[in-house]
């Protein structure tokens, strides 16, 4: 049994931010007791003991959000999420979303919807993180998000080790409301259209509520944003370096050579190219940054339906039904990646004008070729059976069965090798006497072309089914109130697999027992996966009155898995200082079991790598290689230890201002080996996989899932709320604010490091900028309304080593949304008209160099400028 230790620090503040929080507005007078996102016991306190915010409808309202992503990707607390996946750092990822709270990565946060658990999304992030697809969740019948900022396995058990997130969709609407947004970039029309309804009805006994929306994305190219794409070219485009001297008499080609030279393509700039100076010679590289999307064309179907039937005052039924589809469609690639072979063509093959053998740096299909597309498909199903009843009037009970599955379906171009390889010796097509010509391209029919090109095709699965049960009530009574206790059991069942079309698949050798590559230049593929295991919890709950001001929470839970067990209390404390001034406090411990996917998986995805020469200077500039991730049997689970200490201030109605200190001792962290720092550390090892030896070209880097020592991690939050009502309208000010003090990890020289304020492209950590910030003004009067939020990214560096003419500095960045909204009262209906500008000072995203990836961090910055949108309402 691993049991966490470090426990049993006094608490003197503790945070549930149900109502006065910067995004959020006072709930406590719509909500008389409530279940709050971190707890089992039913509060009506709105600063209870664990620090939760909440983002309200009102707030979603303003925000102009046309995604959940966009939503939760805002918030002060999360960093270095994936809501704009490209395809570079993210490309497994495109077309979902996710939350990432305190940047302790995107498996340590627990997603839930309407208090329950969602299976994660059936594929990847670049790092192996694990995540449920917050695109899922239906933006049209979502009420609020709670953001328990703080470790939850005592509540939740395994993934809430940074915090939990909680989107709670809407159960008692009534009536009949339509919904239409339009979104545009300022610049370049990528338009961005919704439509949606909400249906609500019943009788006193049965409510029925239902939602559908639909999303049509239009794509925006690189070329549209060329400052983003300055570092995203090859060298591998078309050229050649001869093996010996050489004289080429006529034709294009034409020329002395010297041995060891390099020739480029003698129409490379013509074709797009560019030319790239060498020690010898030149190569003809290719720039394939405006070939991809920022924004791909994509498109989103939603139909969610909840049910609540009360049999008797005692036992009420609450069903719920929720599909997405979510289709990438376009996602333009290079024409063909490289050939990592690198061969050898002699003279008069595959049209080579040489008289002597030349090795081929190149692609098959270059800059003269159209892109091909790599289409993503997800679909997703969430069913939930849920039960309430009560044994009297102090003890209730809670019984739920919830049911979700997503599939996925990744399409990835690339070209077969073996038939490359025949091509170029003459013997290729479907007759076998075709030649590849890599010298000039027109020379190639279309047919031939064909021939050699293939989809890989890769189809993912995940499923979750969840059986909770939960009892409450108060257990005696004391002279400051009654002692409130919460119990229950869970039990979870989860599968993953993974299946890849026949020229994906890896196999083993049946003599040897090695891997057998697939049949592919450039794409790694993977072994097929098909993995479940359950597990089962027992937690309890104890909320003590220890005085009229002091109030203590003390909580457990035990979780039995396959391959360990973890035992994780929390202690937390509420003392009423003085009217105004709320402390608040608590220390807990939390874990997270390692992912099917890390116990078992193998994996090849590409990152762009920076090459060195022996005594330590770049080689050249850095290229996509493959990495392959295995999976590791031996991973144990990862553990926390969590500390919050805040207060709470209100000394009106009107004004209240909270401050949390927060801590994470995270240790055991599972992730992927860094790629770079792996390379870095050893040129030559045996994970690093070369061409022809030591110091030749680098072809491939093998990494492993590990438990990667620990993370320290510090910070402070902030957040103000202050309404000031007046003659013309109400005004409100608000700000949420997070600053992360540390964040410690290992340093492989000794000791630790301290990356907060870095890039981190070199380690498992991400970008972590050391403060972000939100702050919202907004106005009502009668029928109108308006709202200016700003938001704020801090500066941070890379680490990298950037040439004369680039910054190692990421500067901060501010971007400012501004709405108006006027509400037209009918008799028995409403509608309400929205304008909004996103960005409104067409703020550029800050430059980062990140070699050969786009010139932009996709985890902090949104590339995509002034945006302007329209959005109508209307309610019957």
């Amino acid at each position: 049994m691993r049991i966490n230790k470090k426990l049993g620090l006094l608490a003197m503040c503790t945070g549930v931010l149900v109502g006065s929080n910067a995004l959020a507005q006072d709930t406590e007078n719509i909500l008389e007791e409530i279940t709050v996102t971190g707890s089992y016991i039913k509060s009506s306190r709105s600063d209870a003991a664990s620090p939760v915010d909440v983002v309200d409808s009102a707030y979603i309202s303003r925000s102009g959000a046309f995604s959940i992503g966009e939503i939760t990707s805002k918030l002060s607390v999360n960093s270095g999420s994936e809501n704009q996946a490209d395809s570079f750092t993210s490309g497994a990822t495109q077309g979902t979303s996710n939350v990432n709270l305190r940047g302790l990565g995107l498996s340590s946060t627990l997603v839930l919807v309407n208090g329950r658990r969602q299976t994660i999304a059936a594929t990847l992030a670049n790092d192996g993180s694990v995540f449920v697809d917050t695109g899922t969740v239906p933006l049209a019948a979502l009420d609020r998000v709670e953001v328990l900022k703080e470790g939850a396995a005592s509540a939740y058990g395994s993934d809430a080790v940074a915090g939990v997130v909680n989107y709670i969709l809407k159960k008692d609407f009534e009536g009949f409301e339509l919904n239409g947004g339009y979104q545009s970039t300022s610049s370049d029309n990528q338009d961005t259209t919704e439509a949606s309804f909400l249906w609500g009805f019943g009788s006193d006994q049965t409510r029925l509520n239902i939602a559908g929306a639909i999303m049509r994305q239009d794509p925006l190219s690189v070329a549209d944003r060329p400052f983003i794409a300055d570092n995203a070219i090859s060298t591998l485009g078309r050229s050649f370096i001869l093996l010996g001297p050489d004289n080429v008499a006529a034709g294009d080609y034409a020329g002395t050579y010297a041995p060891g030279e390099n020739v480029p393509d003698p129409n490379c700039l013509g074709n797009g190219g560019i030319l790239i100076p060498q020690a010898s010679g030149s190569r003809c590289g290719f720039f394939y940054g405006p070939r991809f999307n920022i924004v791909n064309e994509e498109e989103r179907n939603q139909l969610y339906g909840n049910v609540v039937h009360e049999f008797s005052d005692t036992l009420t039924l609450t069903a719920e039904l929720g599909y997405t589809k979510h289709k990438v469609i376009d996602n333009p690639q290079s024409p063909s990646y490289p050939n990592l072979a690198f061969p050898v063509v002699l003279p008069g093959q595959a049209g080579s004008p040489f008289n002597v053998p030349v090795l081929w740096l190149g692609r098959p299909l270059g800059s003269d070729f159209e892109s091909p597309l790599a289409p993503r498909e997800n679909e997703t199903i969430r069913a939930v059976l849920e039960l309430d009843g009560a044994f009297n009037d102090n003890w209730s009970w809670n019984g739920a069965l919830t049911f979700s599955s997503n599939e996925r379906e990744t399409i990835q171009p690339d070209t077969i090798s073996s038939r490359l390889n025949n091509a170029l010796a003459g013997m290729g097509g479907v007759s076998g006497t075709e030649t590849f010509n890599i010298f000039d391209s027109s020379a190639n029919s279309a047919e031939l072309i064909d021939y050699l090109s293939v989809d890989t095709v890769t189809n993912r699965e995940s499923d979750l089914t969840v059986f909770d049960f939960v009892t409450t009530g108060e257990l005696f009574a004391m002279e400051a109130g009654a002692v409130g206790f919460a119990a229950g059991v869970q039990y979870r069942d989860e599968s993953y697999s993974v299946a890849r079309n026949e020229i994906y698949t890896q196999t083993i050798d049946p003599v040897t027992g090695a891997t057998v590559p697939v049949d592919l230049i450039f794409l790694g593929g993977g072994f097929p996966l098909d993995q479940d295991r359950q597990s089962y919890a027992a937690f309890a709950e104890m909320q003590i009155p220890v005085t009229e001001n002091l109030e203590v929470n003390v909580a457990a839970r035990y979780e039995d898995l396959e391959t360990d067990s973890s035992l994780d209390p929390k202690l937390s404390v509420r003392w009423q200082a003085t009217d105004e001034l709320v402390l608040r406090g608590s220390v807990s411990t939390a874990f997270r079991e390692p992912s099917l996917s890390q116990f078992s998986a193998l994996e090849t995805s590409l990152q762009g790598i920076q090459d060195f020469n022996p005594d330590g200077t770049p080689k050249g500039g850095a290229v996509f290689i493959r990495v392959t991730s295995a999976g590791n049997p031996n991973l144990t689970p990862e553990e926390s230890t969590n500390y919050n200490f805040g207060a709470i201030w209100s000394p009106t109605d009107n004004f209240d201002m909270r401050i949390d200190y927060w801590m994470f001792e995270y240790e055991d962290v599972i992730t992927i080996e860094s790629a770079q720092g792996k390379l870095l550390n050893d040129l030559n090892g045996p994970d690093i996989t070369r061409l022809d030896g030591d110091n030749s070209q680098l072809v491939g880097i093998s990494a492993n899932y590990i438990n990667a020592a620990s993370v320290d991690t510090d910070g402070i939050d902030i957040a103000l709320n202050y309404l000031y009502p007046t003659s013309v309208g109400e005004f409100g000010a608000h700000l949420n604010a997070t600053r992360t003090l540390s964040y410690e990890i290992p340093n492989p020289a000794g000791g630790t490091l301290d990356v907060a304020g870095l890039f981190n492209h070199d380690n498992f950590a991400r970008s972590i900028p050391e403060t972000k910030a939100n702050l919202a003004l907004d106005w009502t009067m009668n029928n109108h309304s308006a709202a200016v939020i700003a938001y704020y990214v801090d500066s941070y560096e890379t680490t990298r080593a950037v040439p004369p003419t680039a910054d190692a500095n990421i500067d901060s960045w501010i971007t400012v949304d501004l709405q108006y909204a006027y509400n037209m009262d009918f008799d028995g209906s409403e509608a309400v008209i929205t304008v909004g500008l996103k960005n409104v000072f067409d703020e550029e995203p800050p430059v980062v160099y990140d070699g050969v990836n786009f010139s932009y961090d996709p985890k902090h910055h949104d590339p995509r400028g002034q945006m302007f949108y329209v959005r109508g309402k209307y309610r019957f």
